[in-house]
C-alpha cells in the first residue's frame, strides 16, 4: 500500500505538471491517467486479499498457497505479484509520458533553397489515337497542369492548361480552330505551335477587355509532346519539369508569414 501510494502521489504531480504546460503531447497525459488507474486498481486488488484488523485467521480461511501474517492477516502471493506487476506498469507509463514532451526545434516540412529544373519525358496515360482532331485533354504530370491536343488538321500539341490571363482551366470549354486555342471565358488567343498571342480579352463587349487591361498580355507555356514506344504508337509523352512545383513552394515559403516557422525550424 505505501508503495502504492507513492507513485499514486508522483502521477498526480506529473499529471499536475503536465497540464500547465502547453507542450505536453496529447499521449504523453493519456498515459500519465492510465499510470494512475493501473495504480489505484492494485491498491484495492490488495485491500481485498488483507482482512480487517482484529480478525483472527480462523474466522477468515485461508486460500491454497497463501501465507499467515502475524495479527490474524492472509495475503496470497499472487496478488502481492499482481500489484507488484501493476505498480510497474504505472512507472513505466510516467516514463514514457516524461519522455514523449517535445524537445528541440520544429523540423522543416518544406524547403527553401534555391530549386533547379530538371526536365523529364512523362507518360500522359493515352495514345494519339485516344485524341480526335480538334479535342483537348487535361493530365496533370509532375504537379504541372497540361492540356494535350489535336489542331484541326490532326498535328499534335501540349499547352498549359491554365488561361495566362486569369488562370481559367482551358479545358473547360476552350475551342481549337485551326491551330489557335480560343479560352472560353474572354477569347484570348494563342497559336499551339508556338504559344504567341493572337487576341486579349475580346469578349464579351467592353468587360473582356476592362478585364484585360490589369494583367500584363502574355503568351500561353508550350511543352514538346511526342509519341512513346521504339518506333513511336505507344502512349503520349509530354516534357516536363519535374522540379516545377517544388521550385514554386520553394519561393512560397521563404515570406515572413511563413506558415511552418523560420528556416532554422524555429518560430518567429
Amino acid at each position: 500500500q505505501a508503495i502504492c501510494a507513492q507513485v499514486r502521489s508522483a502521477v498526480n504531480d506529473d499529471v499536475l505538471k503536465a497540464m500547465s504546460q502547453q507542450s505536453t503531447a496529447r499521449t504523453g497525459m493519456a498515459a500519465l491517467a492510465g499510470a494512475a488507474l493501473l495504480c489505484l486498481a492494485g491498491e484495492r486488488a490488495v485491500q481485498n486479499f488483507v482482512t480487517a484488523p482484529g480478525v483472527t485467521a480462523q474466522s477468515t480461511p485461508a486460500l491454497r498457497g497463501a501465507a499467515t501474517a502475524e495479527g490474524g492477516s492472509s495475503f496470497d502471493g499472487k496478488s502481492a505479484v499482481g500489484a507488484a506487476a501493476l505498480c510497474s506498469a504505472a512507472a513505466v507509463g510516467v516514463a514514457a509520458a516524461r519522455g514523449r514532451r517535445r524537445t528541440g526545434k520544429t523540423s522543416v516540412q518544406y524547403s527553401t533553397q534555391k530549386i533547379l529544373p530538371s526536365l523529364s519525358w512523362l507518360k500522359c496515360g493515352f495514345t494519339k489515337n485516344d485524341i480526335a482532331n480538334g479535342e483537348l485533354k487535361a493530365v496533370t504530370l509532375a504537379g504541372n497542369d497540361i492540356l494535350v491536343g489535336k489542331t484541326e488538321a490532326g498535328a499534335l500539341f501540349s499547352v498549359g492548361n491554365l488561361c495566362p490571363h486569369i488562370g481559367t482551366p482551358l479545358s473547360e470549354g476552350a475551342d481549337v480552330i485551326g491551330d489557335v486555342i480560343v479560352c472560353p471565358l474572354h477569347g484570348s488567343s494563342w497559336n499551339v505551335v508556338n504559344g504567341e498571342l493572337i487576341d486579349w480579352c475580346v469578349s464579351p463587349p467592353i468587360i473582356g477587355p476592362l478585364t484585360g487591361i490589369v494583367v500584363d498580355k502574355k503568351n500561353i507555356l508550350i511543352f514538346d509532346v511526342r509519341e512513346g514506344g521504339f518506333l513511336g504508337g505507344g502512349e503520349l509523352e509530354v516534357l516536363v519539369d519535374v522540379n516545377a512545383k517544388k521550385a514554386f513552394e520553394a519561393d512560397y515559403w521563404k515570406g515572413i508569414l511563413d506558415a511552418q516557422g523560420k528556416d532554422d525550424g524555429t518560430y518567429y
